[in-house]
C-alpha cells in the first residue's frame, strides 16, 4: 500500500525539466485552479480563443464594431456583457477580447479590472491603479509641461527663481522639458540651499499646476490630480489612498474624474479606450444595502449616459444578470447592447479546449495524446460540463501520470487506478 512518504519521495525525485517529455510536452499546460491567468502574456491568451464558434463571432464583432467605428466622432461607446454560470470561462473570454484588441493596428488603451468594488469611486480608483502610478503621473506631467512650454506667463513666474550658471541645468531647455524629472531638477537645483525660496517656488509651481489642471477640469479634479503628482515636488500623498477614491465619493465627482482620465489618456495618442470589468456581481449579490446599490446603479447610469468616448465589456453570472434586470431594467438595457452568453461544455468543445492547451507546450497538432477520447467524455461528464472543473482535473491527472513511469496513456481506467 502506498504511503505518504512514497508520494513525497516520488514527487521529489522527478526532474521538473524532463518529467513531461515522454508525453511530448514541455510543461503542464493546464491551470492548476482551472481559472484563467489574468497575468499571462497577451500572446498566450491569443492562442486560447473561444471554443464555441458563435461566441468567437460575437466577440470579434464587438471588437470590430467598437474599434473601427468612425474616428471623426467622439461617440465610440459600445457596451457588451459576457454572461454564463460560474466556471464557464467568462474571465478567459474577457482576456481573449483584450488580446484581440491589442493585436490590432489601431492604438487602444485597455484597462482590465477583476473586481469593480462596491462604489463607483472604487471602480474609478481601480482604473487609475491599473494605469499605474508612474505612468499616469507621466501623462499628467506631459500635459503640464506642454502648457508651461507654450505660455510666456508661466515661464515668467518661474524664471525669477532661476539664476543661469554653468553648473545648473536650464529647466526650459528642450532636453529638460522632454522629461518632467529633468525639468523639476532644473528648477529645484536653483533653490537647493534656500528653504524660503524653495517654499516660494513650490507654492508658485502649485498655483501654475492647479491653474493648468483647472482649465481642463473643475477645481476638485484639479486638486485630486495635483495630489497624485505632488510627491515629485516634495509633498507626499499615499497613492493607495488616492486610488481608493477617498474624497470623490459624493455627487458626480467619480464620473468627472473618469472623464478627465479618458481625456488625458487620449492626449497620449490612443484612439480607443476600453474598460473590461470582471465579476460584476456585487450590485445584485446582497453585499450592498439597497441605498448603496441604488447609488451605484444611478452613478453607473450617469457614467454610461454622459461619457461616450469609451467602450465597456463586462462579465457577470447569468443569475446576477437576471437579478439586475429585476433591480434596474434601464441599467440592464444599457449593459446588454450586446449580450454574449457562454453555455455548458459539449464533448467536442471539451476536446478542442484540451488540444488548445496542449498546443501551448508542444508542436501544434490535433492529437489528444497523452489523453484518450474516452477520458475526455468521461471527465467532461464528471465535471458537469464546466470548463473550470474540466481543466483543473486535467492538470492533476497529468501530474499523477508523470509519477508513474509505466503510464503511456491517460484514460478513464487510469483515473480508477490506485
Amino acid at each position: 500500500m502506498i504511503t505518504f512518504e512514497d508520494i513525497l519521495t516520488k514527487k521529489k525525485e522527478l526532474n521538473p525539466e524532463t518529467k513531461y517529455r515522454r508525453f511530448g510536452l514541455n510543461s503542464n499546460p493546464f491551470p492548476k485552479s482551472g481559472t484563467a491567468n489574468i497575468n499571462e502574456p497577451t500572446e498566450t491568451t491569443y492562442l486560447l480563443p473561444p471554443i464555441n464558434r458563435e461566441t468567437t463571432i460575437q466577440v470579434a464583432r464587438y471588437v470590430a464594431d467598437s474599434l473601427y467605428s468612425d474616428d471623426n466622432t467622439e461617440d465610440h461607446k459600445l457596451i457588451g456583457t459576457i454572461t454564463g454560470d460560474y466556471g464557464t470561462g467568462k474571465t478567459q473570454l474577457l482576456l481573449f477580447a483584450r488580446a484581440l484588441i491589442l493585436k490590432q493596428d489601431k492604438k487602444s488603451y485597455v484597462v482590465y479590472i477583476n473586481n469593480p468594488g462596491t462604489k463607483i469611486s472604487e471602480l474609478v480608483g481601480s482604473i487609475l491603479d491599473k494605469i499605474g502610478k508612474e505612468q499616469f503621473k507621466k501623462y499628467l506631467w506631459n500635459q503640464i509641461i506642454r502648457e508651461i512650454q507654450n505660455s510666456g506667463k508661466y515661464k515668467d513666474q518661474l524664471t525669477k527663481y532661476i539664476t543661469p550658471n554653468l553648473f545648473s541645468e536650464d529647466p526650459f531647455d528642450p532636453k529638460s522639458m522632454a522629461n518632467h524629472k529633468s525639468f523639476l531638477n532644473g528648477l529645484t537645483s536653483q533653490t537647493a540651499k534656500d528653504n524660503i525660496k524653495r517654499r516660494e517656488l513650490n507654492n508658485t509651481l502649485k498655483e501654475i499646476i492647479l491653474d493648468i489642471l483647472a482649465r481642463k477640469n473643475d477645481d476638485i479634479i484639479a486638486h485630486y490630480f495635483y495630489d497624485l503628482i505632488s510627491e515629485d515636488i516634495g509633498v507626499n500623498k499615499a497613492w493607495s489612498t488616492l486610488v481608493s477614491g477617498v474624497g470623490l465619493h459624493t455627487g458626480k465627482n467619480p464620473v468627472k474624474l473618469l472623464n478627465a482620465i479618458i481625456s488625458i489618456i487620449k492626449e497620449q495618442g490612443y484612439k480607443r479606450f476600453y474598460f473590461l470589468v470582471d465579476e460584476f456581481e456585487d450590485i445584485t449579490s446582497g453585499r450592498l444595502t439597497k441605498r448603496n446599490a441604488d447609488n451605484y446603479i444611478y452613478n453607473l447610469r450617469t457614467l454610461i449616459d454622459q461619457e461616450r468616448r469609451w467602450c465597456l465589456l463586462i462579465a457577470m453570472t447569468s443569475e446576477a444578470l437576471r437579478d439586475l434586470r429585476k433591480v434596474s431594467p434601464p441599467l440592464y438595457d444599457r449593459l446588454t447592447n450586446i449580450k454574449i452568453e457562454i453555455n455548458s461544455l459539449s464533448d467536442d468543445e471539451a476536446r478542442l479546449l484540451l488540444i488548445n492547451h496542449l498546443n501551448l507546450v508542444r508542436k501544434t497538432n490535433d492529437s489528444l495524446f497523452p489523453f484518450t477520447e474516452g477520458l475526455v467524455r468521461y471527465l467532461n461528464r464528471e465535471s458537469k460540463n464546466i470548463p473550470r472543473f474540466f481543466l483543473r482535473s486535467l492538470y492533476f491527472l497529468l501530474e499523477r501520470a508523470t509519477e508513474r513511469s509505466e503510464c503511456e496513456l491517460i484514460s478513464e481506467e487510469f483515473i480508477n487506478e490506485d
